[in-house]
């Protein structure tokens, strides 16, 4: 009897043992991560969410395209969007880690405030850039330890700000203009990131 009471206690000692392992190692990075202020960049467009049918509905407002009106009707057409599940549980798993997440937005910023409301849990920051030099700028001045992106250009600016650059494989439904050439320049590829 006592033998079996001591296997009990030794049996949940070595969960608790355990468990208090992970818990510390994960409060480590935490702390480090926060502390530092590491950040991690994802796309938005093709990269976080399938966002085609976002500007097929802006395109039905008839709305000058890439004008106010244009970006207004794009940013609050959000709920039409598609989740990409493998890219949204990368940045989950950062965050999670203490990693700030940063979204970049390859549009406008008017009518974004909604868009900003409906990811704030995960998105720390939001990048509307307007051209690549942008995205450059701002990649080269953050801590940025990564940078997940579907466009070739994405890839590239990374490159160039010495962020290490992941691709996200852009949706075969896709109407993006943006190249994606994955492999191209010898970046790792996010699996099953397309879906």
């Amino acid at each position: 009897m006592f033998q079996a009471i001591a296997a009990f206690f030794s049996k949940w000692f070595g969960r608790l043992k355990a468990f208090s392992m992970v818990a510390g190692a994960w409060g480590f990075l935490f702390s480090v991560n926060s502390l530092i202020g590491f950040r991690a960049g994802f796309e938005y467009d093709d990269g976080l969410v399938y966002s085609a049918p976002a500007f097929q509905a802006a395109e039905k407002d008839k709305a000058p395209k890439g004008g106010p009106d244009y970006w207004n009707s794009v940013n609050r057409s959000f709920s039409y969007e598609r989740l990409k599940p493998v890219p949204w549980l990368a940045a989950w798993t950062l965050k999670v880690l203490g990693v700030k997440i940063a979204f970049f937005c390859d549009r406008g910023s008017e009518g974004a405030d909604s868009l900003e409301v409906s990811w704030r849990r995960l998105a720390d920051y939001f990048y509307f850039t307007g051209s690549e030099d942008e995205k450059y700028r701002i990649l080269e001045k953050g801590r940025f330890i990564f940078y997940a992106a579907p466009s070739d250009s994405g890839i590239i600016q990374a490159r160039k700000a010495g962020v290490t650059p992941l691709r996200i494989k852009k949706s075969k439904k896709s109407t993006n203009p943006l190249e994606s050439t994955p492999g191209k320049f010898g970046e790792r590829t996010l699996p099953l990131s397309e879906f």
